[in-house]
């Protein structure tokens, strides 16, 4: 899952239960990126992960006009000091998809020899030359067919 955009601080206090901490918007980013986004989540330290929304421990986003305010909803205590990194949702209230989250594509495998398929045969203690070439040769074919449905749906370009 990628996100719309991450922004990261170090909390200068504490942050309790049912309180807030505001941070800036994402470079680049600004409150109508933003706003009606779902699927976004905190991680303090690199460690203890809280969804956006949902049932039970979360997080809730408020994009306000030139900051976005993050409720602690977690039912734990951020310590001061600590690094937290806010990640903005995979996509919009209405299920659009992001176009900046695309990435550029994985260059297509070519396998010289061996004959294609759909299996990848066990080679044994005394394995075949011709059946390692076919192995290979149906492993690229597999990860190109791959490559190709992600072009499809938009999500490698080029």
């Amino acid at each position: 899952m990628g996100a719309l955009a991450n922004t990261s601080a170090v909390l200068a206090s504490a942050v309790t239960d049912s309180n807030t901490v505001t941070v800036a918007y994402p470079a680049g980013k600004t409150q109508g990126d933003l706003i009606g986004s779902t699927g976004g989540r905190v991680v303090i330290n690199n460690n203890d992960a809280y969804p956006q929304a949902g049932s039970g421990a979360a997080v809730a986003f408020t994009f306000g006009s030139s900051n976005i305010t993050i409720t602690n909803n977690t039912g734990v205590t951020w310590a001061a000091g600590s690094t937290l990194l806010a990640s903005f949702g995979d996509n919009t209230e209405d299920g659009s998809y992001n176009p900046d989250i695309r990435v550029d594509a994985i260059v297509p495998l070519t396998a010289a020899t061996g004959t294609t398929g759909d299996t990848v045969a066990d080679v044994g203690g005394a394995f075949a030359q011709a059946t390692l070439n076919n192995n290979f040769k149906v492993l690229a074919d597999k990860q190109n067919e791959v490559i190709a449905a992600l072009k499809a749906a938009g999500i490698l370009v080029k």
